[in-house]
């Protein structure tokens, strides 16, 4: 099998090899459902289970919260509840292993499971400065800098490696690879990505290569993965995670574009789009926000899976409301919502439940938006009767 995919098959051929590949896929770790039927389409799975749900149900299946990653506080596990929120985020660093990991996630699966849905639990695990989950049962990850200079099939087999620790740890999402370029002119001085090498390379083919290494080797292991931060960091000013007017120079046809079809050319199913502003794409809005950024990523690089924000507890979006911030990012276009702050959860939910009522155009995008989330989650095996 090529490990390799030039730019233009990259973008032309977009989800069609992913699709076909993960369907069939069906995970076996922790917070699976037990039993499930694997004769049934996804699809059909999906649509089972969105009868299941409630509305607030169904809403809370767009929402993937930070939780401690070291174990749950009492105020974050009712805060998980009351929002019915579907899926967990580890947030932090956490040192204890992966056996105490794994007791973690399958307290915060029992919680955050509603009517036969089983959430998706998700970690930062890039490697170097951005390995939330140590200690026994997890290697050291090298910087993806050091990654970059692996051979191609030497990274995703060790990839495989950590996927696989992965998932005896309870974890069944990845929030990587990094696709950003960051250019050798520019290096450490990009702050949110060159700073602690998260760049897999300083040129745009290599980085192409070990993105599309990196997301097959999580696949074998049966681990999704976001491709982050589209439409790139790497020439951005500033960090989105405390300054508000951060921005990139990437434009619509930029090579810099690449690496993220190269991500979703390998069959990742989400992709995660960056709070910084693009003014060569969209001049008004932030790209998480924003239409343009989102038609891009589904027009061009021809993206049928979920479009996941970063953080929204972040300082780059404080200007607005956590409820305003919701139901922008969803209108906009976006499918999942990270928010590592869970205080943010209920005003969240609640927009969107609201404008839910009022907007039926809205309304419509969110069912989609709702059965995207549940078809992942069937292909993974986190969907019982």
């Amino acid at each position: 099998m090529r490990h390799s995919h030039s730019p233009a098959r990259a973008l032309a051929t977009g989800m069609l090899v992913c699709v076909t590949a993960l369907t069939s896929a069906v995970a076996t770790g922790a917070g699976e459902a037990d039993g499930a039927t694997v004769s049934a389409s996804p699809s059909r799975l999906a649509q089972a289970a969105y009868a299941r749900l409630s509305a607030r149900q169904r809403v809370g299946q767009l929402f993937l919260v930070g939780v401690t990653s070291t174990g749950p506080t009492s105020t974050e596990l009712r805060r998980l509840a009351d929002s019915s929120a579907g899926n967990v985020f580890l947030r932090g660093h956490n040192t204890v292993g992966q056996a105490a990991t794994r007791r973690i996630t399958d307290r915060l699966a029992k919680k955050a499971t509603v009517a036969g849905v089983h959430p998706f639990v998700a970690a930062d695990q890039e490697g170097g400065l951005v390995q939330s989950l140590q200690g026994p049962g997890f290697s050291r990850m090298p910087t993806a800098l050091v990654q970059g200079s692996l051979t191609m099939p030497v990274l995703r087999s060790r990839v495989q490696g950590w996927g696989r620790e992965l998932r005896r740890a309870g974890v069944n999402l990845d929030l990587a690879p990094v696709a950003d370029t960051v250019p050798a002119s520019v290096g450490r001085r990009n702050q949110p990505i060159g700073l602690h090498d998260r760049e897999f390379a300083h040129q745009v083919p290599r980085v192409v290569g070990h993105v599309g290494a990196f997301v097959r080797g999580m696949n074998d292991a049966r681990v999704a993965t976001a491709v982050k931060h589209f439409p790139g960091l790497g020439r951005a000013t500033g960090n989105t995670d405390d300054r508000a007017g951060v921005t990139d120079p990437t434009g619509p046809h930029s090579s810099y574009l690449l690496p993220f079809g190269a991500g979703i050319d390998a069959g990742a199913e989400l992709v995660m789009v960056s709070s910084a502003r693009y003014p060569k794409i969209d001049p008004v809005h932030r790209a998480c926000y924003s239409r343009a950024v989102v038609g891009l990523l589904r027009g061009r690089l021809h993206f049928k899976g979920i479009v996941v924000s970063d953080s929204f507890a972040s300082a780059a979006l404080a200007d607005l409301s956590p409820g305003t911030r919701a139901v922008r990012f969803f209108a906009a276009g976006g499918g999942l919502l990270l928010d590592t702050n869970a205080a943010d959860l209920h005003p969240m939910t609640a927009a969107v439940l609201a404008r839910t009522r009022t907007d039926r155009a809205f309304a419509a995008k969110i069912r989609t938006d709702v059965l995207a989330v549940l078809t992942a989650k069937a292909r993974h095996g986190l969907l019982s009767a």
